[in-house]
């Protein structure tokens, strides 16, 4: 199945890749290595981190085959181009930058590179202490890494659609978030980082590695309907003192 792969190997990481994609592989060594130094703090799990096999693949085609026939998960085939990373336990298959132009939506750019692959590797990393990960809804899985890498900061398609309802007063509720995908990716992150401003990030922890059926909110032990009132109420505070239309890092003091 990686037969024609070659490897670079250094402490707990693996990275595999072909031909002209070795110019990404150290990138994506050291990138992958900080974010785990920086989630080992965050969520200081008691056991030792097992290996890490990250796989560069060339273009759409390999991305879809390593997604079903090494990580075994199914997907569309062929796959969104919006698509181009997935974890399952300790692997995680990416899209080369070099095919970013003829199978994706994005351009690369280091530092988006870079949030991405500590995005990828927060998904590992709730995996790996998680009671239960199959029960864990995607909004709080994807609000988790969306905020830890910080796309929320620095990114357009996290950032815009959240400063856009503010302005517009068109917040969605907990309930649409939770059922909608599209929303859980947008808006997700803002109730994990609610959570973790308002309960500090040991709570975030706490919820990860006790929460065994996907109810997040039960671990709070708070009314959700309370808890969307001050999270809306927070939400609506924060935009007062950070949103500056048109600005595109009108959010990068929001830390």
């Amino acid at each position: 199945m990686l037969n024609d792969y070659l490897w670079f190997s250094k402490d707990y990481i693996k990275v595999g890749y072909i031909g002209k994609d070795q110019t990404f592989v150290e990138e994506t060594h050291n990138s992958l290595g900080e974010a785990f130094i920086s989630l080992y703090e965050y969520f200081k799990p008691k056991e030792k981190f097992p290996s890490i096999r990250a796989v560069i693949v060339p273009d759409r085609n390999e991305f879809d085959r390593l997604v079903k026939e090494l990580l075994k998960v199914d997907i569309e085939t062929p796959s969104r181009s919006s698509r181009i990373a997935q974890t399952q336990k300790t692997d995680i298959v990416i899209l080369s930058p070099s095919a970013y132009k003829r199978d994706s939506i994005y351009e690369y750019r280091p530092d988006e590179y870079r949030r991405l692959l500590f995005h990828e590797a927060t998904h590992v990393m709730e995996e790996y202490i998680s009671p239960n990960i199959e029960t864990q809804q995607r909004w709080w899985s994807e609000g988790l890494a969306v905020n830890l890498s910080t796309q929320w900061r620095y990114e357009d398609e996290f950032r815009e659609p959240v400063l856009k309802g503010l302005k517009n007063k068109q917040i969605p509720n907990f309930k649409e978030i939770q059922e909608d995908a599209r929303l859980s990716y947008q808006w997700g992150w803002t109730i994990v980082k609610y959570i973790e401003e308002l309960y500090t990030p040991i709570m975030i922890a706490k919820i990860v590695k006790a929460c065994e059926n996907g109810d997040v909110f039960n671990i709070l032990g708070k009314d959700i309907k309370s808890l969307e009132k001050e999270w809306k109420k927070w939400l609506t505070n924060k935009e007062k003192g950070s949103y500056i239309e048109k600005n595109r890092n009108c959010w990068r003091s929001w830390s």
